[in-house]
C-alpha cells in the first residue's frame, strides 16, 4: 500500500510545474492556504478566526525534505523556526504518508499564542487542512522568529587608510580565527588545550582558506585576492566584522550646526530676588506659594482643611466636613450647596485629602458632573457599562463637585441613581456639591434627589465681610511681596462680594502692579487697572430681578404677584419680595411699592415690619410643598440671585 502511494505521488510531482507542493493536482501553494483558510473560518467562526489568525500567523505549505528530516528546523516565508516537537496523530491509517509528504506549517510569533492554538485549535486546524488537500495531511504548529541579519555599515576605506594599515588589517584577520578560537575554548577548559586549539594554529597560516577567516579580512585585501587590481575602487557597505578586524573603522563627521543669531534679547526685571528679598523681610518665605524644594503648589495640593477660612456663611457645612474626615460613614450622602466661588471645591478636595491620609482609602474617586457624564457616555459606545460600574461603584469614597450637570440626562440619572444605591448600601461615603439644593435643581428625578437628601444637606452662603476680609489678607500674605495698608484692605473689602475667586484675582492683580511699578499700588491704579473685578464683585440685583426669583421660588405667577389678591399663598411672598427690595436695592418705599402693583408706600412699610416680625418668630411663609421659614426663603432667594 505504501509503495503504490508513493508512486501515485512521484507520478503527480513530475505532471506538475516546478514549485507545486499540494497534495493532489497541480494546485499552487497559495491557493491550498487561501482554501485552507476559508475551511478553517468555517469550522472555527469569522470571529475566533480574525482573532487567533489574522495578526502574528501565516500559513505555508512545506515540502518533505531529507535537510529537513535531519536538523528539524526550517524556514519558510522569512521565519525561523524553533525545534518544537512535532503533533502527533490519532488515526495510523496512513503513517507514511504524514511523515513523508508535505506539511501545513503554522507560524505564530508568540509563545502564548502557540500555546492556546496547540490546546484549543488543533483539532480545527487538522480537518480543514484535510478538507483543504482531498487527503490527510501533516500539520505543525510552530513558534516562528524573524531571521537575524547583519547590519551593514556605509563606511569607506580611503587611500590613506589602505598604505597605513595593511598590514595591521592582515595580521588582524589571520588572528581573528585564533581569538575565537580561544574564547570558545575558555568556556569548555583551558586555551590553548584541546580540540578547539588546533584549527586556531592552522587558522594562523592559511588565513584565505577559511571560509570564516576570509569573511574577517580587509575589505581592501579582500578586493585585491578577488579582481587582482591594485588601484584604488569606492567599496560598498560592508559588515561590522570586517571593519573591526581591518580596524579602518572611522568616526562619523561631525554634522555642521546651523549659525545660531546672535541677537541681544531684551532683559526682563529680576522678579524672583525681589520677591525673595521681600519674603525673607517680611517673614513669609515659608508660606504655601511653593513647595520647600522649588517646585510650585498646585491649586489642588493647597486645599487642605487647615487652608480653608471658617466663617458665619460656612460654619454648618464646616462642621459637616469635619464630622464626615473623623466618621466618614456618620452622614453619607453629604451635600454642600452654593452660589460659586465661596469654598465647596475647597472642602471636596480637603475631605479626599483626609480619607487618604487618615482613613488609607486608596480608591478616593474625585470628580466633577461633567467628567463623569463624559465617561459614562465614553463607555456606552467603547468599554461597555460593566468596567464603567465597577470602576464607580468598588470604590472607597466617591466625591462629585457641580452635580447640577446631570440634570435633564435621563441616562446618566439614572446609572447615577443606581450607582449611589450601590454605594449606600455597601456603606461607603458620598459627598456631592451643587448650586441649589437636591429638591431645587430643575431635571433631576425625584428618586436621585431624595437619594441625595437622604445624609445630610448643608447649605452654604457667599462669604460675609468677616470672612472676606480673612480670606483677603492671607493671600495677601502669600501672594503679594509688599504689604497692604490695612486701610486698602478695608476698602478693597467693601467693594466685593462673597465670591472668593474674584478675591484671588484682585489680589494677582495687585501683586502684578507691585512688580511693574516697584512699590504699593495707590487705590486709584487698582481702580484703573481692575476696574471690571471690582463691577464683576458687586452684584447687580433689580426690582425686576428680584420679583422673578420670588415667583419662581413659590411657583406664584407674575401677574398674580402684582395683583390685587389677598390669599396667603400670594400675599406674603409679596411682602417678602418688598422687603427684599428694600434690603437689596436703594429704591425708596414709594417705588417699591408702585412696582409692585401700584400700590401706596405704606404698603411697602408695613410688609418690612411683617417680614421682620417673621424673622424673629420663625414663622413659615407659602402653602403646601413651596412652605419654608422665612429665614430660610430669604437665603434661597438671595443664593439665587448671586447665582443668576
Amino acid at each position: 500500500m505504501v509503495a503504490c502511494w508513493l508512486h501515485r505521488e512521484i507520478s503527480m510531482k513530475e505532471d506538475c510545474a516546478t514549485g507545486m507542493s499540494a497534495p493532489h493536482g497541480c494546485i499552487d501553494d497559495k491557493v491550498v492556504v487561501e482554501t485552507f483558510k476559508e475551511a478553517l473560518k468555517e469550522r472555527i467562526g469569522a470571529d475566533r478566526f480574525r482573532m487567533w489568525f489574522t495578526h502574528g500567523v501565516a500559513f505555508a505549505v512545506q515540502a518533505a525534505t531529507a535537510e529537513n528530516t535531519a536538523s528539524g528546523e526550517n524556514a519558510v516565508g522569512g521565519l525561523q523556526h524553533t525545534e518544537t516537537p512535532e503533533p502527533t496523530f490519532a488515526s495510523t491509517d496512513v503513517p507514511s504518508r504524514l511523515d513523508s509528504g508535505p506539511r501545513l506549517v503554522v507560524l505564530v510569533s508568540g509563545q502564548f499564542a502557540l500555546d492556546r492554538l496547540r490546546q484549543n485549535f488543533l483539532q480545527q486546524i487538522r480537518a480543514a487542512a484535510a478538507q483543504a488537500c482531498g487527503s490527510p495531511l501533516a500539520v505543525a504548529i510552530e513558534l516562528g522568529r524573524p531571521q537575524p541579519t547583519q547590519v551593514e555599515l556605509p563606511l569607506e576605506s580611503d587611500e590613506a587608510a589602505e598604505n597605513g594599515n595593511s598590514e595591521q588589517a592582515g595580521n588582524a584577520a589571520a588572528m581573528a580565527p585564533a581569538a575565537l578560537a580561544s574564547v570558545c575554548v575558555g568556556a569548555n577548559g583551558p586555551a590553548g588545550t584541546g580540540a578547539m586549539a588546533q584549527p586556531a594554529a592552522s587558522a594562523t597560516g592559511q588565513t584565505a582558506s577559511s571560509p570564516r577567516a576570509r569573511r574577517l579580512q580587509s575589505p581592501t585585501r579582500r578586493a585585491r585576492e578577488t579582481h587582482g587590481s591594485p588601484q584604488r575602487k569606492r567599496s560598498a557597505a560592508q559588515p561590522l566584522s570586517s571593519l573591526i578586524a581591518a580596524g579602518s573603522v572611522r568616526s562619523p563627521k561631525p554634522k555642521k550646526s546651523r549659525p545660531v543669531d546672535d541677537g541681544t534679547q531684551p532683559s526682563l526685571p529680576n522678579f524672583e530676588s525681589t520677591e525673595t528679598a521681600a519674603a525673607e523681610a517680611s517673614g513669609t518665605a515659608g508660606m504655601p506659594a511653593g513647595s520647600s524644594n522649588g517646585k510650585p503648589t498646585l491649586p489642588r495640593d493647597a486645599m487642605t482643611l487647615s487652608s480653608f477660612v471658617a466663617g458665619t456663611s460656612n460654619q454648618l457645612a464646616h462642621t459637616a466636613v469635619m464630622m464626615a474626615c473623623q466618621s466618614p460613614g456618620s452622614a453619607t450622602p453629604l451635600f454642600l450647596y452654593g452660589p460659586s466661588g465661596i469654598g465647596k471645591t475647597h472642602l471636596v478636595n480637603a475631605i479626599a485629602d483626609q480619607f487618604r491620609r487618615r482613613h488609607g482609602m486608596r480608591t478616593v474617586v474625585q470628580l466633577s458632573g461633567e467628567k463623569f457624564t463624559n465617561d459614562f457616555c465614553k463607555s456606552v459606545g467603547t468599554t461597555g457599562l460593566p468596567a464603567f460600574r465597577k470602576r464607580y461603584r468598588e470604590v472607597d469614597a466617591l466625591l462629585i463637585d457641580g452635580v447640577q450637570f446631570l440634570s435633564a440626562k435621563s441616562a446618566t440619572l439614572r446609572e447615577m441613581l443606581y450607582t449611589v444605591e450601590a454605594l449606600i448600601e455597601a456603606g461607603r461615603p458620598i459627598v456631592f456639591t451643587a448650586n441649589q439644593a437636591p429638591s431645587e435643581i430643575e431635571g433631576l428625578s425625584r428618586e436621585l434627589s431624595g437619594r441625595m437628601a437622604s445624609g445630610l444637606v448643608c447649605p452654604m452662603h457667599s462669604l460675609d465681610s468677616t470672612t472676606r476680609e480673612t480670606v483677603l489678607r492671607r493671600l495677601v500674605q502669600q501672594r503679594c511681596s509688599i504689604p497692604w495698608p490695612d486701610e486698602m484692605i478695608t476698602e478693597v473689602n467693601a467693594q466685593l462680594a462673597g465670591d472668593g475667586r474674584v478675591l484671588s484675582g484682585i489680589v494677582n492683580l495687585v501683586a502684578t502692579l507691585q512688580k511693574m511699578f516697584g512699590r504699593m499700588a495707590t487705590m486709584d491704579e487698582i481702580r484703573q487697572f481692575g476696574g471690571n473685578l471690582l463691577r464683576v464683585g458687586q452684584a447687580s440685583v433689580t426690582l425686576s430681578t428680584i420679583e422673578r426669583t420670588v415667583c419662581e421660588a413659590f411657583n406664584v405667577p407674575l401677574e398674580d404677584l402684582r395683583g390685587s389678591s389677598q390669599a396667603r399663598a400670594v400675599c406674603e411672598p409679596r411682602m417678602l419680595a418688598m422687603y427684599l427690595s428694600r434690603q437689596l436695592t436703594s429704591s425708596a418705599y414709594a417705588e417699591i411699592a408702585n412696582h409692585f402693583g401700584g400700590r401706596s408706600h405704606s404698603t411697602a412699610i408695613a410688609a418690612e415690619k411683617n417680614v421682620k416680625k417673621w424673622l424673629e418668630s420663625g414663622k413659615a411663609i407659602g402653602r403646601g410643598p413651596t412652605s419654608v421659614s422665612a429665614r430660610e426663603a430669604i437665603d434661597r432667594i438671595e443664593n439665587q440671585l448671586r447665582t443668576a
